[in-house]
């Protein structure tokens, strides 16, 4: 073979490898974007269970609240009912004392 030939022949290869070489980026890069496209795909779900996990957070406040405010208000009539209670009785200790000073 003439040198030229054996030139071209070296120059084929390369050519040869390059595109071989092109194949495998482009396939590489191919699985790389499906790998994104997965991932993004992922954090779009876990973003939905994040914001759903804090709806459902929001709400167990919110009925936490509720309750404590029931709690709040049952606590406040207990006190006025024992109040009350010991208004009465105090009362009717008063009017019994009186009955019996009235009736001596």
């Amino acid at each position: 073979m003439s040198r030229p030939e054996v030139q071209l022949q070296a120059i084929a290869s390369q050519v040869v490898k390059l595109e071989t070489l092109q194949e495998v980026n482009t396939r590489a890069l191919g699985d790389v974007a499906t790998g994104i496209t997965r991932l993004i795909e992922r954090l779009e779900k876990s973003d939905d269970t994040a914001r759903e996990a804090a709806q459902r957070a929001r709400a167990a406040h919110h009925r936490i609240d509720e309750i404590r405010a029931s709690i709040d208000g049952i606590k406040q009539g207990q006190r006025w009912l024992i109040t009350t209670s010991f208004t009465l009785i105090g009362l009717a200790a008063v009017l019994l004392g009186l009955i019996v000073k009235f009736l001596e």
